[in-house]
């Protein structure tokens, strides 16, 4: 048998005919005789120049503290709280409104220092977070109940926390609102101690 053409004799029917041998790599088959070893190349890696010292650069990268993706603002009246503790329980209310663009979650925290614990017991209201419209107020109460025996402090400065932040945004921003606190049972301690 000869070498078989593009086109053969065993179309019976006419139609396109196939050739007898498929090959399935159509490159030469190379031997490794075949290769001449002149033609390789071997690269090798360098290596680092010992006695340079090698210098540690920080990337800049981003940066380190987070930014929101809109401002955060809220805005609240009076802006600072005054009580007069003596016997009964003291109630005051603050008006916080959003001053932003955008909607946000606000969160009433507690009190920033203890030192106004020690004379009376603080609740605020309301404990969960709420929701703040663009130019929306809602009402933040305060109450402070003093305690039985009478304060180890004169007065207290502290501040209520509250914390602010965008619906699906991990930045929060938080907010203190100044405090004033006047015990009226404060009984000074003897001359003679302290």
């Amino acid at each position: 048998m000869g070498p078989a053409s593009p086109i053969s004799d065993n179309t019976d029917d006419g139609g396109y005919a196939l050739p007898t041998v498929i090959c399935i790599n159509p490159r030469a088959k190379i031997l490794p005789e075949e290769v001449p070893v002149a033609d390789l190349i071997i690269h090798r890696k360098e290596k680092p120049d010992e006695n340079v010292p090698l210098v540690w650069e920080p990337d800049p990268g981003p940066p380190s503290q987070p930014y929101p993706r809109h401002s955060l603002s809220i805005a609240w009246s009076p802006p600072s709280l005054c009580f007069e503790l003596l016997e009964e329980k003291v109630v005051q209310q603050l008006t916080v409104w959003n001053s932003a663009t955008h909607l946000i979650y606000v969160q009433c925290c507690g009190l920033w220092d203890d030192t106004a614990k020690l004379g009376a017991g603080w609740k605020s209201y309301p404990r969960k977070r709420f929701l703040l419209a663009p130019g929306l107020v809602a009402k933040i109460g305060v109450s402070a109940k003093p305690r039985e025996y009478p304060s180890p402090v004169p007065m207290a400065y502290v501040g209520l926390q509250l914390a602010a932040s965008h619906t699906r945004d991990i930045v929060t921003g938080y907010f203190v609102v100044p405090i004033q606190v006047k015990f009226k049972n404060y009984i000074p301690p003897p001359p003679g101690e302290g």
